[in-house]
């Protein structure tokens, strides 16, 4: 189930701005163990756990420190790519997903004509708030 698409708000990582966000969305799903017994008509399901994603979308700039930052800590990995604190706001100080998560993707886009991107996917470490 997809929180939220922001078209207005922020992102913060490790406490600074991640400038020039184009969107931003958060997913937050539950694994769902099937308890059917046989021959039962209807669905039923008991929940064994949660997680939860962001996705970010920017005009990529190399001098911006968040970006630039992301992207060293994902190329170099390991525990690089561990962030204690990514806040996503829809917003001004209105916190929407708050928590710590692992860098699993970081994608530069370049094309002729058009303005430079870089997407960032990161996997939630542990439990969500939602504010």
């Amino acid at each position: 189930m997809g929180i939220a698409t922001f078209k207005i708000g922020s992102m913060e990582v490790e406490g600074t701005s991640v400038t020039n966000l184009i969107s931003g969305t958060a997913n937050v799903t539950h694994n769902v163990e099937d308890t059917n017994a046989i021959g039962e008509s209807w669905r039923a399901g008991t929940v064994l756990g949660g997680q939860w994603d962001v996705s970010l979308e920017c005009h990529y700039d190399p001098a911006a420190v968040m970006q630039a930052s992301l992207v060293s800590d994902f190329v170099a990995g390991g525990n690089s790519c561990l962030l204690a604190s990514v806040m996503l706001f829809t917003l001004t100080g209105s916190k929407a997903v708050t928590g710590s998560a692992i860098i699993t993707n970081a994608t530069i886009t370049k094309a002729v004509g058009s303005t430079d991107k870089l997407s960032i996917t990161l996997q939630g470490n542990g439990t969500v708030t939602y504010a």
